[in-house]
């Protein structure tokens, strides 16, 4: 993101309005307040698209971005809501997995087939362990799911140190990327192995820092100037 000196008040007023929502939301989960879950969860991924959505002169990139933050935010709503309404939350993150990595495709399409070898070899990893848990019928949507996922990490990887691609963006979206991962991770391992302390607030604290990383991504290819308001 662009230095804190240069953000612009718009942008300062969106960070505390998602901050605001993400302290409420992680006291509402400890005390188990259903409504304040449902309304506070999706609004700081809402404030990421919509700092996207108010920069000046957005590209594809952008867009796609934006669309694949809708996606997320709709899938915090439907995961929080009820174990019916799981998978439905799992296929709208898919969904917005599928436009980071049509994002990250658009302009980067170096193979990186070293990257691609570790992601699915982690991904593989990760799917193993959840089977020794209680996958159930859910193994074959979690199976989709990780190979979506492991897939979009790929691409983000790919963009790192690419000849045309703006550094800051492949960086940021290469921690946007290993964070979201790393949060579906722990939130699999949590759900369908074992449960651990903190691991709800784990999750979704690196989840958001996912999601800023990858919105990050998006601002910085449009150049600083841009980036700023």
């Amino acid at each position: 993101m662009p230095e804190s000196s240069a953000i612009s008040t718009r942008t300062k007023v969106l960070i505390a309005i998602g901050v605001i929502a993400a302290a409420i939301f992680i006291s509402g989960r400890m005390i188990d307040i259903f409504w304040l879950k449902m309304v506070t969860k999706p609004i700081p991924v809402l404030m990421m698209a919509l700092y996207l959505f108010l920069l000046p002169h957005k590209n594809r990139f952008n867009w796609l971005i934006i669309v694949g933050l809708l996606f997320g935010a709709t899938g915090d709503i439907l995961l929080e809501y009820s174990s019916h309404t799981f998978l439905f939350g799992l296929i709208a993150f898919l969904l917005g997995h599928i436009f980071y990595i049509i994002a990250f495709v658009s302009d980067c399409r170096r193979p990186a087939l070293g990257v691609a070898v570790f992601v699915y070899l982690y991904g593989l990893a990760v799917y193993s362990v959840l089977q020794a848990g209680h996958l159930g019928n859910m193994a074959l949507p979690v199976m989709v799911y990780l190979l979506v996922i492991t897939t979009m990490g790929w691409r983000a990887a790919a963009r790192y140190q690419a000849p045309g691609v703006n550094h800051a963006s492949a960086k940021a979206g290469v921690i946007g990327a290993a964070l979201f991962l790393f949060s579906d991770t722990l939130l699999a391992i949590s759900l369908f192995v074992a449960p651990f302390p903190l691991s709800g607030v784990i999750v979704i604290i690196t989840y958001w820092l996912g999601q800023l990383g990858i919105t990050a991504a998006a601002a910085y290819t449009l150049g600083s100037s841009s980036a700023q308001a």
